[in-house]
């Protein structure tokens, strides 16, 4: 494999929306997104909360920002080890996740399935990146030449119409994770369900065109702008077509 460059940097931009249903129901929005950047790290990282729990919007920012404080903390030893002890990587975060959880519902005074979500993130660090995925959602990437590609599809559970969460016995097992080295890649997109049903074609598996374009715009915008253009867009263009609530976090790898 060729030598990589470490000196790439990158950008980030997140947003997320209510969906038409919740906005008629005056109730939360259950996905959460957001970025971090930490001892040399990069990343992004979003939940959904599931529907049927009480506190999911409280857990999506739970584990979210657990995620983003774990990943940023431990990339080196997670790239190092990944390869081998895959399973017990995909544990250590649950468990931090999971952690996290019981600090919260013991101060709301629930249980810890009320704060159930899905999870992904992806994190870059001196030319290498890591990304794990549980639950519906898209991972998308994309390369120099604009070819997107979907890097972790949604996977549900059982039945086929629900999704997986961290709160499941078997979280662990299905959590995907992934890592590798920037050579062509672009950058990087993370949607919830909500925001896929426009940015995704299920019946390909391919990331809709609109990512590569997102993922420019983020690369050359300023950050006040790019937030602004990001908001717009999910309300406007993605959010107006699902009745769902829709995330969407940008991971966009600059040129030197």
């Amino acid at each position: 494999m060729p030598e990589i460059p470490v000196d790439l940097r990158c950008k980030t931009a997140c947003a997320f929306v209510a969906g038409r249903e919740h906005l008629k129901t005056q109730t939360p929005c259950q996905d959460f997104v957001a970025a971090r950047e930490s001892n040399e790290v990069t990343c992004i990282s979003l939940a959904n909360g599931a529907d049927s729990r009480a506190s999911s919007e409280i857990g999506a920012q739970v584990a979210v920002t657990a995620t983003l404080a774990f990943v940023c903390k431990n990339f080196e030893s997670l790239w190092q080890n990944m390869d081998k002890h895959n399973a017990k990587a995909a544990q250590r975060l649950v468990n931090r996740c999971l952690d996290a959880f019981r600090r919260k519902s013991a101060k709301l005074g629930g249980e810890i399935n009320d704060l159930a979500c899905s999870l992904s993130f992806v994190a870059y660090s001196r030319g290498r990146y890591l990304a794990g995925h549980l639950g519906d959602g898209v991972i998308a990437s994309a390369d120099a030449d604009g070819q997107l590609q979907a890097l972790s599809h949604p996977e549900n559970g059982e039945p086929a119409n629900s999704t997986l969460f961290l709160t499941d016995h078997k979280a662990a097992s299905r959590l995907r994770l992934y890592r590798g080295q920037i050579e062509a890649t672009t950058g990087f997109a993370i949607m919830s369900e909500g925001t896929a049903e426009s940015l995704y074609h299920k019946s390909s598996g391919v990331p809709a065109p609109a990512i590569q374009k997102l993922l420019e715009w983020n690369a050359t915008l300023p950050r006040k702008k790019m937030k602004e253009v990001l908001a717009d867009n999910l309300q406007q263009s993605i959010a107006s077509k699902t009745e769902d609530d829709c995330s969407l976090g940008l991971l966009s790898i600059l040129k030197p």
